[in-house]
């Protein structure tokens, strides 16, 4: 199932478009600055399902005569036009039933659901007490867990469901009859239980705006996890906006996918698949790397940048780092393993000179790649000794034969004959096949 729309001309968005990928039975997350729009893409989605979403959430002002939505499902096209009489999105075309059921949206504080179900349970306070008494309850095993999983606590152990006029309500019950109602437990656990709810629904779409309100880091980190578990077992999506780093760093490396940023140009919004550092970047100025390449020297540095500059990588996405000596390199990326101060242990390679290649200190090790050549220097200096460039050096007095390809390097850089990069260009242009299968490793590690 694909759910799809364009929305035109509503308050300060002159474009926006989105589409989802309902087949896939995952998390979405959306980021992005304040104001930009990440509540705006929510409330279309809930138009989608209550046509008035806009004049109960927003202000009444935000509508022109051209404003406008129009959602594809599965190939069938819904437009909603501005109805200037009841100020409303509007559409004319019956929507299928089973459309709007397998939508459903919890907007922010006030006007979630969770808050006019919060009103109701005082209603039904009655009725639980009998229900109570009766001992006319289940134990809700699969709720228990997932909130323990949560907060890492068992005072959900005795956890109790009730069924009231088609409603589902939960307590915890204490000693002599003694309960506590749902809405009585913290703001977080009320939530959580809420949107468990949401997923017994079976949609195949649930939409959660600012998931992170009142739950702390730990919890929405747990929470994610046990989203994701939902998602595959119950065959739903859950799409969310958040503000939080912690939720955020922990959706990039639980799984596969992106976070999903939102940006306004002038109007013009975007939403497109960006990595978690360049996120923290944006939004919060915090300078880091999704991915790392240590290697041995400046040498090996710049060619590795040489080779990677035409590249469609994104610059924020990793960083190389040289290291004087090949068996440190090796060292701190294996202390990187146990420590995690570059980042998770997969996020990070060395890149070694292929002269290193059979050492026992790195033989066999995966995460270590090597470089096309034995050593840039000494490539080099076979091709000057071979007579192929068109200059001549004078080595020092007495240089041993060792020596020389260093000397003939740093000779080149004095007298100006050959840039880093046309040096790099030269020897990649006669072993055209190694440099090609290096450079795709390392793209396929960067990607």
């Amino acid at each position: 199932m694909i759910f799809e729309f364009s929305l035109s001309n509503v308050q300060h968005i002159k474009e926006l478009h989105y589409k989802l990928d309902l087949s896939k039975d995952g998390v979405t997350c959306i980021v992005g600055k304040n104001s930009v729009g990440k509540t705006t893409l929510v409330r279309t989605i809930a138009n989608f399902k209550s046509a008035d979403t806009f004049t109960k959430t927003a202000s009444p002002h935000i509508f022109s005569n051209d404003s406008q939505i129009t959602y594809t499902i599965n190939g069938d096209v819904f437009e909603f036009n501005y109805d200037p009489k009841q100020n409303i999105l509007d559409t004319k075309t019956i929507i299928n039933q089973e459309y709007k059921d397998n939508v459903e949206v919890e907007l922010p504080i006030p006007y979630g659901n969770r808050f006019s179900h919060f009103q109701r349970l005082g209603e039904i306070d009655h009725q639980l007490r009998t229900l109570i008494s009766l001992k006319n309850y289940i134990e809700p095993n699969e709720l228990i867990s997932f909130l323990s999983n949560i907060y890492g606590s068992d005072r959900f152990e005795h956890l109790k469901e009730v069924s009231i006029k088609g409603s589902i309500y939960y307590f915890i019950l204490k000693e002599d009859d003694y309960y506590i109602r749902e809405d009585y437990l913290s703001s977080g656990e009320y939530f959580v239980i809420h949107l468990y709810k949401l997923i017994q629904k079976r949609r195949k779409l649930i939409v959660i705006d600012e998931i992170d309100i009142s739950l702390d880091a730990s919890a929405q980190v747990k929470l994610l996890g046990e989203l994701r578990f939902f998602c595959k077992e119950y065959k739903v999506n859950i799409l969310f906006t958040t503000q939080s780093l912690a939720l955020m760093k922990s959706f990039s490396t639980q799984g596969q996918e992106k976070l999903h940023y939102i940006d306004n140009n002038d109007g013009i919004i975007t939403i497109s698949e960006k990595s978690y550092n360049y996120v923290k970047s944006i939004l919060y100025g915090f300078k880091g790397w999704d991915k790392y390449i240590l290697t041995e020297d400046k040498m090996l540095h710049s060619y590795l940048q040489f080779l990677l500059k035409d590249e469609p990588i994104d610059s924020l996405k990793y960083k190389i780092i040289y290291i004087a000596g090949a068996t440190n390199v090796v060292n701190l990326m294996l202390r990187n393993g146990t420590e995690e101060f570059f980042a998770h242990e997969e996020h990070v390679i060395s890149v070694l000179d292929a002269d290193q290649k059979n050492k026992a200190y790195c033989k066999d090790n995966i995460k270590v790649f090597y470089s096309p050549f034995e050593d840039i220097e000494r490539e080099l200096f076979i091709y000057y000794k071979n007579g192929e460039l068109d200059f001549t050096v004078e080595f020092p007095e007495g240089i041993n034969a060792k020596n020389k390809p260093k000397s003939l390097y740093a000779s080149i850089k004095k007298c100006g004959h050959m840039s880093d990069n046309e040096i790099f260009t030269f020897i990649n242009e006669r072993s055209k096949e190694s440099v090609g299968a290096f450079t795709n490793k390392l793209i396929e590690f960067l990607s």
